[in-house]
């Protein structure tokens, strides 16, 4: 149990001998260290119930826990009201840092929860390569994961292939007109078709009635599970162009656990059931198409679940494969684009109806290019394997500018790429420009790496001269120590916070804060100079340990490697 763990349960024994129960307590910081290292305003809560004042509560309460001797406590006041803890910050660093340096690559780890989450994210559709729009959600959902699951819970990651919409289609006509450059790579092969076929029915508009036929004929075989010529075709596109987009995501340090394809629930009757159990509730209007009335959910535009000609929708297959994932797990998750919000919104409608729990979703606002939106469809846009290449690029020049191996080049262009994403709350936009992402100078990914590479270089000094880190803290601590303890102390409740409210920037801007933070201590405190105690020293030793570790798992859990030395 640390600190902040023993002030809490102190205070609810305190509280409940009073009140006869137990109630929620949060620690928060005092705006100054004047007021202590933690407070607590309970006792305005606990006024109206006592029919006393905050000040009078506050003060027996104080007393009482005085004579509890909390450990790792050195003094308690009662401010105005307020419960004022002062950390005894000498035992607080012992603690801490042993702790850290016990329990390595675990600690901030939470206990295993028996809770399944099934995280569908990137998702892109299979008609060419990821671009920097699907990069924020392949970071934003890999990153997201990493969290979940150091946090305790059991995660699977989904890829949802659409493979039955008018573009998979468009892309089989390509093929068949144009072919593919076998010598690019696959998914960018498949973009470069994708472009030819749209630019060729935009010449050509009568020739559309063949993509709507071979929509026809993918879903007809399908709804009768059999494997023709037509299903082939769709396949081995669609395997084609997943080839290449695995192969970014591979470099990206992103994997997906299960590839769930659209067409298997067609091919299983869930879509055809999931109509008729629609059919049945009796929100079904009957136009030129199957509406389905959503007014009692607040929204006003009808879900059309099939097109005239009878191939279901998008939208209705998305809602037989929610029922599927919903299934088999506790807790749902999508990762989606903010232009999805009216389709997520009726999907969630239509499983409601349907009595089943819904997904929670993340929703993120889009990268922008500087000279505006990106299309697939006209070739505009900038791909994760382009943004990847030129981060790598870039990372080689500053690593030759600091005469640095260049082998280290890629763990700075990845770690530049994904941070960069990571490090912005989704529901703001972005625009995307080269040298804010990769400026070397500024601080971002490559500022943290260094500041852990700067750990690596002390402690190998350190080894180097025989001196050991040791957790003495027997003299007193400056400022800057004080500081960096806190934070490293801060590590779980981010990690919590992170996991609980599915936000993987929190995780991002605590890394750079403490990497600022360290970088103040070792500019301020020397550590291994001749004229440095040795007590000193070795606990200081063990505080640039415990600040390597906590940067090593951070940064692995937004899929970051650490090059140990730049």
């Amino acid at each position: 149990m640390d600190v902040k763990e023993k002030i809490i349960k102190a205070l609810k024994d305190t509280i409940k001998g009073d009140i006869g129960e137990e109630i929620s307590i949060k620690l928060e910081k005092p705006p100054n260290t004047e007021l202590g290292d933690y407070s607590v305003n309970i006792c305005f809560k606990l006024a109206k119930l006592l029919k006393k004042s905050p000040k009078m509560i506050a003060e027996d309460i104080v007393k009482k826990l005085k004579e509890k001797n909390i450990e790792g406590i050195k003094e308690i006041k009662a401010i105005n009201g307020y419960i004022n803890f002062y950390i005894d910050n000498n035992a607080f660093a012992k603690y801490l840092t042993e702790k850290i340096c016990e329990e390595k690559s675990n600690y901030g780890r939470g206990h295993k929860k028996s809770v399944k989450i099934i995280l569908e994210h990137t998702s892109a559709n299979p008609n060419g390569p990821l671009h920097i729009g699907h990069l924020r959600n392949a970071i934003i959902g890999d990153c997201l994961k990493r969290i979940l699951e150091f946090y305790g819970y059991d995660v699977e990651t989904h890829y949802y292939v659409n493979d039955m919409g008018r573009q998979m289609a468009l892309v089989v006509y390509g093929i068949e007109l144009f072919g593919l450059d076998r010598n690019k790579k696959k998914d960018h092969a498949i973009a470069e078709t994708y472009i030819k076929v749209n630019k060729y029915l935009e010449e050509n508009p009568e020739e559309e009635e063949k993509i709507l036929e071979l929509m026809r004929k993918y879903e007809d075989a399908l709804e009768k599970n059999k494997d023709t010529e037509i299903t082939k075709k769709f396949e081995f596109a669609v395997n084609y162009a997943l080839d290449g987009i695995k192969e970014t995501l591979n470099n990206l340090n992103i994997k997906h656990d299960t590839f769930v394809w659209e067409s298997s629930y067609v091919r299983n009757g869930l879509v055809k059931e999931v109509i008729k159990k629609l059919m049945e509730t009796g929100k079904i209007i009957k136009e030129e198409t199957y509406m389905l009335d959503l007014s009692d959910f607040g929204i006003e535009k009808k879900m059309v679940l099939a097109r005239a000609n009878g191939t279901s929708l998008y939208s209705t297959r998305d809602i037989a494969y929610h029922l599927d994932k919903l299934s088999k797990c506790d807790i749902g998750i999508d990762v989606l684009g903010a232009d999805h919000k009216l389709t997520a919104e009726m999907v969630k409608a239509a499983l409601k109806l349907l009595g089943s729990k819904v997904p929670e979703i993340i929703f993120y606002e889009f990268i922008s290019l500087p000279e505006g939106s990106m299309s697939t469809r006209r070739g505009r846009f900038i791909s994760a394997d382009e943004l990847l290449e030129e981060a790598i690029k870039r990372a080689k020049e500053e690593c030759n500018k600091r005469d640095v191996e260049e082998n280290i080049a890629y763990d700075i262009g990845l770690g530049a790429v994904r941070y960069n994403i990571a490090r912005i709350s989704p529901e703001k936009p972005m625009v995307f420009k080269w040298e804010e992402a990769l400026d070397f100078e500024k601080v971002g990914c490559p500022f943290i790496q260094y500041a852990h590479a700067r750990c690596c270089s002390i402690l190998k000094e350190a080894e180097n001269k025989g001196i050991e880190d040791e957790a003495i803290f027997n003299y007193e601590l400056t400022k800057e120590e004080k500081e960096l303890i806190k934070k490293l102390d801060e590590f779980k409740d981010i990690i919590k916070e992170s996991a609980e409210n599915r936000k993987v920037h929190i995780l991002a801007n605590y890394l750079l804060e403490l990497a600022k933070i360290f970088n103040r201590f070792y500019a301020n405190c020397p550590i291994l100079l001749e004229k440095v105690n040795d007590d000193v020293k070795k606990s200081r030793l063990k505080l640039v340990k415990s600040t390597k570790i906590v940067l090593e798992i951070g940064l692995g859990l937004l899929g970051i490697n650490c090059p140990g030395r730049m």
